[in-house]
């Protein structure tokens, strides 16, 4: 196990070594200034800048999937290739796993400059490295039925544009005001790094993570392989990305599966910030596989922290999901939001209502429509008041196993506020292609 690990730390430090120049924080030619730190976690002013855009959040941001699948990916490109070399056996042989990818969009829009709130792509017409992404996995065995397995995982983006929502307080956060009180265009984030555990023995299987992980709820989540659209939805992106702590997942039966978790917050990693929260969910399963329901709860304190300009969010998602076929699936979320203490608002609520309706078209081809009604009822979230309804509809095509290709065609519309550069609606088209290696 110690071996393992060092020989993982060992290929992430050479790969940080090795990286794209942009990682160094210079941002490139065409950063608008008016572009977001982050998503949320802070009270998002509408007050605009001198670029039109609403004025950048302080260094705090929120995960989602956010419940993120754990199943090690398919061998890449970068393993095959190291094939028949010394490091090859000796990375299957220490059970490590190295692999990543590419992840470049382009959004067309009926924005000029930006598509916030939209987030994630949130420049208009104009090109985006979303992530530069580096995993390298030591897999727990859940085969064994007596003997427990230890292993790891750490996640990177190095670098991309999608730091500056997932990034937590306390741990790289300073490059959300690197460039003149503004975020670096790409930069760096270890979204996620653990140890983990296996004890077969506990219940029917018990698996405990220690370190930075993705949070536990919600359909969409931060690594784009993960997801069958590219954009994301509102309440993905104003809602928590990763926690720090330890969390366990029990599975009780073939039907139950429980997880509890002790975390130091949402958002957060080591800083004043701080505070004792818990996260955990229940979820059950259909003896025929074709129905799930998930209920997650982040439960801390709650209450603003107006000192730090920081988020404790109370948050409570249920996820459906039923499978019609082997080709056709549907997806469903609720979720809702809340902080105490905001400034100028007491207690901030919102609510999010997604569905997702999925086709397989070919073995190759499947097709997603995706629906949302989010209220930001106060605007704390986005910084615009009112029931945002986005509909979106995309293709995923894989030609092969290390090309993705994701076009979608969205609108989005508020008739309460005017949050698209002053405009109630906005239209977008764009593609991202993910390179896996």
């Amino acid at each position: 196990m110690m071996s393992s690990l060092v020989l993982g730390v060992a290929i992430i430090v050479a790969g940080q070594l090795d990286s794209s120049p942009l990682s160094s924080g210079a941002a490139p030619v065409g950063i608008q200034d008016g572009a977001p730190m982050v998503a949320s976690f802070s009270v998002f002013t509408p007050s605009a800048t001198a670029g039109g855009e609403p004025a950048p959040a302080t260094a705090s941001t929120e995960p989602t999937p956010k419940a993120a699948p754990d199943a090690p990916a398919q061998e890449g490109l970068l393993m095959q290739s190291l094939q028949g070399t010394w490091l090859g056996p000796l990375l299957k042989q220490n059970r490590i796993e190295v692999s990543g990818w590419t992840d470049i969009s382009y959004t067309g829009s009926s924005d000029r400059s930006s598509n916030l709130p939209l987030g994630f792509n949130y420049k208009a017409n104009d090109f985006l490295l979303d992530q530069n992404w580096l995993r390298i996995d030591c897999p727990v065995d859940t085969t064994s039925t007596t003997d427990a397995s230890f292993g790891y995982r750490l996640d990177t983006i190095l670098p991309g544009s999608d730091y500056r929502f997932t990034a937590a307080r306390g741990l790289f956060s300073d490059q959300l005001t690197a460039d003149h009180g503004h975020p670096n265009l790409y930069g760096i984030d270890p979204i996620q790094f653990y140890g983990e555990a296996y004890y077969p023995t506990v219940a029917q299987g018990m698996d405990v993570k220690v370190g930075r992980f993705f949070a536990l709820y919600g359909v969409e989540t931060n690594d784009a392989v993960s997801n069958a659209l590219f954009s994301h939805a509102y309440t993905f992106v104003y809602d928590p990305f990763t926690h720090t702590g330890i969390v366990t997942t029990t599975k009780l039966s073939d039907a139950w599966t429980v997880q509890a978790g002790l975390v130091l917050g949402s958002d957060d990693f080591i800083d004043p910030v701080d505070t004792p929260t818990f996260v955990g969910s229940v979820k059950w399963t259909a003896g025929n596989q074709k129905d799930s329901v998930l209920f997650n709860v982040i439960a801390g304190s709650g209450r603003y922290n107006q000192a730090r300009d920081f988020n404790n969010p109370e948050v409570f998602d249920l996820v459906y999901n039923h499978k019609f076929s082997d080709r056709l699936s549907y997806n469903f979320e609720s979720l809702f939001g809340f902080t105490t203490n905001v400034p100028a608002i007491g207690t901030a609520e919102w609510f999010g209502i997604l569905n997702y309706l999925t086709y397989q078209l070919t073995p190759k081809l499947d097709t997603t429509t995706r629906l949302e009604f989010f209220d930001d009822i106060q605007g704390q979230r986005t910084g615009f008041t009112g029931l945002y309804t986005a509909l979106t509809t995309g293709l995923e095509f894989k030609p092969c196993s290390a090309i993705i290709v994701r076009p979608e065609l969205r609108y989005d519309v508020n008739d309460e506020s005017r949050p698209f550069d002053n405009k109630h609606d906005l239209f977008t088209a764009a593609t991202d292609i993910i390179l896996r290696w």
